[in-house]
């Protein structure tokens, strides 16, 4: 008896299958043309369903405009950042080089940036952007180190960096090197540190030189004290001149406190002005009369040559102690026999009223100049001819700059004496004019 196979099952399997589907769509047919209503229905639903997908497919479009516009925004963005950064920003490939620089990273290392291209095409040595090669192999080792961590932890190195031009100097840095992403690379932040480290320097050397200006007066008060309490000084004479001497020292120890405290203050900006208007003319009138017992002693000649009506908005107190100061600070330093003169004058292109101490003494050398008005600096050659603390000076450049608005300076050549001077915007600058 004859068996079927199983492919000749399947074919005829199929041939039913595709006679059964010919049938149906001509089923179909014949009824859509009997029915001209469900034709147009099918034709309306495919219509539809061609409108749906138009509708979603220009919707997608849409997104990925809009997501393209948000990535190019936020890219732009970031370069913005990047490129604004006043500290030098590297980013290091795997491989320790340099793909990405900031300009800030890109003047360090002495490159143009208009014409500097670092990028992952075009990547540099670590070495090339930082000059001091022992900190280029630390930086490139520890990042090396937080990558393989591969975690938010992060390093820290410092380093310094030599100019060579025409006036070298040192500036000082601290790297910090943390992971930027998966794909092995990493972030370096270079933050210039010179400025912190010269503060830091500049208060320990306040601290050093304050310690010993208040030592040496407490000393002498301590001596005076023990030889009056030791019974030592029975002579009367003798007796008044120690107390003499601490008194002395007693006020000068008050002057250093309170000149320090002054300057701490005006520098916080927690100084309280009194502000009025003043006559810069009587106030320097009042000054010298109160200094002129001081200037007879030492046969020091001590003028005032003033403009009547100068007024400046301004403590009466603070300027008075300005040009008590300056011409407290000749008296010290003029020879006798010599001259001061004090001048207060209107200045009509800056609108200002200005005055000026000279004197006919001993000058100052150049080397000092730039440094006459620094706390507690005093002119080496001049340190036996008289005492001082060396703020006085400082404390009339913070009440002149800092609370006046206005300028300071001095004009001097070695043996031929000095010109201090200060200037303050005057309150009616039509007065100055007329």
């Amino acid at each position: 008896m004859f068996e079927p196979s199983s492919i000749m099952i399947a074919a005829i399997a199929c041939a039913f299958g595709m006679t059964m589907a010919w049938w149906h769509q001509r089923r179909k047919l014949r009824l859509a043309c009997a029915d001209p209503g469900s034709a147009r229905r099918s034709v309306s639903a495919v219509s539809e369903l061609y409108d749906r997908f138009q509708a979603e497919r220009d919707s997608r479009a849409e997104e990925q405009v809009l997501a393209r516009r948000i990535a190019e925004e936020r890219a732009t963005r970031f370069e913005r950042m990047f490129t604004s950064f006043d500290d030098p920003i590297l980013v290091l490939d795997r491989h320790g080089e340099v793909v990405e620089a900031n300009p800030a990273a890109l003047a360090i290392a002495g490159l143009d940036p208009e014409q500097c291209v670092v990028d992952a095409v075009h990547p540099r040595d670590l070495s090339t952007m930082i000059s001091n090669q022992v900190a280029a192999k630390e930086i490139h080792a520890l990042s090396r180190n937080v990558v393989e961590r591969g975690s938010d932890d992060f390093r820290r190195s410092v380093f310094e960096l030599t100019d060579d031009g025409a006036e070298p100097s040192t500036r000082a840095f601290e790297a910090v090197i943390r992971t930027l992403d998966g794909n092995g690379r990493s972030l370096v932040v270079l933050h210039e540190t010179t400025r912190e480290r010269e503060m830091a320097r500049l208060k320990s050397e306040f601290v050093a030189k304050a310690s010993h200006e208040l030592r040496t007066p407490l000393s002498s008060i301590r001596a005076s004290l023990e030889m009056l309490s030791d019974g030592e000084l029975q002579d009367l004479d003798q007796r008044t001149e120690f107390l003499g001497i601490a008194m002395e020292e007693t006020d000068r120890l008050a002057k250093l406190v309170n000149d320090m405290l002054d300057i701490s203050c005006i520098e916080a900006g927690v100084a309280r002005p009194r502000m009025r208007c003043v006559d810069v003319g009587a106030l320097a009138k009042d000054v010298v009369d109160g200094l002129r017992a001081a200037a007879e002693r030492k046969s020091v000649d001590l003028r005032l040559h003033v403009e009547s009506g100068l007024v400046v908005d301004g403590d009466p107190e603070m300027l008075a102690t300005v040009i008590g100061n300056l011409v407290g600070n000749g008296l010290k330093y003029v020879p006798e026999g010599e001259r001061i003169t004090v001048t207060v004058d209107a200045e009509d292109l800056t609108r200002s009223v200005v005055v000026t101490v000279t004197d006919t003494g001993l000058g100052i050398p150049p080397e000092d100049i730039d440094r006459v008005f620094d706390k507690f600096y005093r002119i080496k050659r001049y340190e036996r001819t008289a005492r001082g603390t060396g703020l006085g000076l400082n404390l009339c450049r913070n009440i002149v700059e800092q609370v006046h608005q206005g300028r300071i300076g001095v004009d001097s050549r070695l043996g031929e004496g000095a010109r201090f001077w200060f200037s303050v915007p005057a309150s009616h600058p039509a007065s100055v004019v007329a």
